[in-house]
């Protein structure tokens, strides 16, 4: 008997493709958790913190400080507003009522005019993010306090360097231009692992996978005949992330498409091979839940580079997240989307994703015969 058949997969996978098909949550999951994850996510990801909220006390009242807090509010990053008592600025960072505070302390306006003044900023360190872009944001409002000040050009050339800096490839600092394709990753991850995972354990808590295996279908029909379907089922998903990408939040689109699909369709095998390895390993769909929130969904969000860059890591963190196929597919998705790298510049990337999809599909193969002995 032929190790593999095409007719005997073929059967197979229309069969689960009917399943499928009478299965609400499955298709619930496949087709519509994808569109309210991009959805959801896409419009609420910021990584540009605009409008904080800014308690300013002016204790000098004079032209001078009066220029100073309009260029804070001006900057459309700061919304200030004035109280009459400086020591309430710690109570109301303390009750999250501010995140920023402003004094400007009596005789600011003559200081300034003397060579320099000290004005104090209260910032909520709790939050990393609103401390890092008000570290940010002081040095231009800053200089452009100075100018406002002294009632000169903002262009005006000076002795110092004059840098003008120009973003590539995202020139708005759009966050959503660098999140949304992204959550192609996520997206695959969940849909490809858990449904792969929480289909076969059923099939094994029924008892339908042994009735399965009775029949002359051979372990690789049966493995490619079920996982198939979930690999169409995935792309779907990444069709839909596509489309919503660039028609809801204009997320431009610079790389060759075949690239794309390339290593959506690798990162999507290798996916599948998880799912898979997870589900003949427990036979349960209890323990394999977990086991697909630890193993798939917490690395793909955490060590993918999604939220924290790679290069920030630590060396053994950067080890680790090596292991999984969505540090390299995040790598390519961004790319082709913003960058539009070409083949032979990024071909190591695609090759990683063919060994890890190999290599576990090897280990799931070898598991499923230990497992029926």
């Amino acid at each position: 008997m032929k190790i593999f058949s095409w007719r005997r997969t073929r059967a197979i996978f229309f069969k689960e493709f009917k399943h499928i098909w009478r299965d609400p949550f499955t298709l619930m999951m496949a087709l519509m958790l994808p569109l309210a994850i991009v959805l959801i996510l896409g419009s609420s990801i910021e990584f540009n913190i605009k409008s904080i909220d800014m308690e300013y006390f002016d204790a000098d009242k004079t032209s001078a400080s009066r220029k100073l807090v309009e260029t804070f509010g001006s900057s459309d990053y700061f919304k200030p507003y004035d109280i009459a008592n400086p020591d309430d600025i710690y109570d109301d960072i303390v009750a999250g009522r501010a995140r920023v505070g402003l004094v400007v302390h009596p005789g600011f306006e003559k200081d300034i005019m003397s060579g320099g003044a000290l004005v104090q900023v209260l910032v909520d360190g709790t939050e990393s993010s609103t401390m890092s872009s008000v570290s940010n944001y002081l040095n231009t409002i800053n200089q452009n306090a100075y100018f406002k000040i002294w009632d000169v050009p903002v262009n005006m050339t000076q002795q110092n360097p004059q840098y003008k800096v120009r973003y590539l490839f995202n020139p708005e600092l759009n966050s959503r231009w660098f999140a949304v394709p992204g959550l192609s990753a996520v997206i695959i991850a969940l849909v490809a692992i858990m449904l792969t995972t929480l289909t076969i354990c059923r099939e094994w808590e029924r008892g339908s996978m042994e009735m399965l295996l009775s029949t002359p279908a051979t372990r690789l029909d049966i493995i490619v005949g079920k996982v198939a379907p979930y690999a169409v089922l995935s792309f779907v998903g990444f069709v839909l992330v596509f489309i919503i990408a660039r028609i809801v939040f204009g997320v431009p689109f610079v790389g060759a498409y075949w690239q794309l699909i390339f290593g959506t369709w690798l990162f999507i095998l290798g996916y599948l091979a998880i799912g898979l390895l997870i589900s003949v390993s427990t036979k349960r769909q209890e323990v394999a839940i977990q086991y697909a929130a630890i193993i798939g969904l917490l690395p793909t969000v955490i060590l993918s580079g999604f939220v924290f860059p790679i290069e920030y890591m630590s060396r053994g963190y950067r080890i680790v997240s090596s292991i999984f196929p969505a540090r390299f597919y995040m790598d390519i998705t961004r790319d082709q989307f913003l960058k539009g790298s070409l083949f032979f510049d990024i071909w190591w990337l695609y090759a990683v994703l063919a060994v890890q999809a190999l290599v576990i599909l090897v280990l799931s193969v070898f598991r499923f015969k230990r497992s029926l002995e």
